[in-house]
């Protein structure tokens, strides 16, 4: 794939709501998986089972703070004690 070809394909993906670029995503994990399973012999094949799904994250934490006031508060107490 040429640069121009893989600009225009980024520019596409920049206007995509948030839930087609979620599915997006999944989809190209999957496709990367099913390439990186392809190009290994089975003796070198990596388990997926063990790799964390990345996408399985998105809207996990939904909820879990009140207000983006509580959620800046916990990440400030959170860096204060790296620096102690």
């Amino acid at each position: 794939m040429s640069a121009s070809q893989l600009e225009l394909i980024a520019n596409q993906v920049k206007h995509l709501p948030p839930d087609d670029l979620i599915k997006l995503i999944k989809q190209a994990i999957e496709l990367l998986e099913q390439k990186r399973t392809a190009s290994f012999t089975p003796s070198e094949t990596i388990s997926t089972a063990s790799m964390p799904r990345y996408a399985a994250l998105f809207g996990s934490g939904k909820g879990l703070f009140a207000s983006a006031e509580d959620a800046d508060e916990y990440l400030r107490a959170e860096r204060d004690q790296w620096e102690e």
